[in-house]
């Protein structure tokens, strides 16, 4: 059940990737879980029909009687459809393959990019953060999961050809910014799958510190495969094993959040060199970024 409500509004993160195998849900669900470990009041939005954010935390998708989907076309409210789950501080709202209907659905809605943001609205001062798992495509829920958020999370795995992509997304947020929400930044780019002992994860790091600066978070994630040992076993590595080193990089990243989102003297700057017209080259990101991060 969601929280009463507590006077303030939560943080919005949409946690967003072009392609898969970025560790994007993987992300989206440890960096949930641990925020509720530092007992927050944190809803998880599964965004994505593949409702692998929503096995991720051990709920059983067939049976539910309500998901995203049916509060995205106003069947149930939002909070019919929250579930709680193993732990005290976090509920989700759950997903599965009904939500590729949502589009034909809202197609003739005028207010269908920010239906989801409107949905969010009705609980957003029971929470202090909502975190979203968007699909991995720019898609109309990916749309949709991007206007909704006030930040940006970026994951990227350590490897050059990663990079491919990230110009391309980065124009499309700032197109949604201008378009539908204004207030959306990015709050910065998270290595995931990272291997110090591979020439290319120092390689793609390089090439993103040269253009991104102060948009990268400190944090970052280990190749560690006790991240899908846990999904395998419906819980966050923060609570499946503590110990684990992937535990407690999310565990960190999420300190660093923390400090992010509520002190805000040491949030991330935008960069100060400038850029070129976007296109999908490393080299012509910075533009939007800098847009996002205003």
């Amino acid at each position: 059940m969601p929280y009463p409500n507590k006077g303030t509004m939560a943080h919005v993160i949409c946690i967003v990737s072009q392609k898969g195998g970025t560790g994007k849900t993987t992300s989206s669900v440890n960096i949930a879980g641990a925020l509720a470990l530092f007992e927050k009041r944190t809803l998880l939005i599964d965004c994505d029909p593949l409702g692998n954010a929503t096995t991720g935390l051990g709920i059983e998708k067939d049976g539910l009687p309500g998901t995203l989907f049916h509060a995205l076309t106003g069947r149930f409210t939002i909070q019919d459809v929250t579930l709680t789950t193993q732990l005290e501080f976090l509920n989700i709202v759950p997903a599965r393959f009904e939500l590729l209907e949502s589009e034909q659905k809202l197609m003739f809605l005028p207010n269908r990019n920010t239906r989801l943001r409107s949905v969010i609205g009705a609980v957003r001062s029971q929470y202090d953060y909502v975190i979203i798992d968007s699909p991995p495509s720019l898609n109309f829920l990916a749309i949709s999961a991007i206007a909704s958020a006030d930040w940006l999370l970026v994951p990227m795995q350590c490897q050059l050809f990663t990079l491919e992509g990230l110009g391309q997304l980065l124009a499309i947020a700032r197109e949604i910014k201008t378009r539908h929400n204004p207030d959306l930044r990015i709050g910065g780019i998270l290595f995931t799958m990272c291997e110090k002992h591979r020439n290319g994860a120092a390689v793609c790091t390089g090439k993103v510190l040269d253009n991104f600066t102060d948009n990268i978070f400190q944090s970052t994630i280990p190749w560690d495969r006790r991240l899908r040992e846990s999904s395998d076993y419906g819980k966050p590595l923060v609570l499946h094993d503590i110990t684990a080193k992937g535990a407690d990089a999310y565990l960190k990243l999420t300190l660093e959040l923390i400090r992010f989102f509520e002190n805000r003297e040491s949030a991330i700057q935008p960069p100060k060199p400038e850029a070129p017209p976007v296109n999908s080259s490393p080299k012509n990101v910075s533009e939007n970024t800098r847009a996002l991060s205003a």
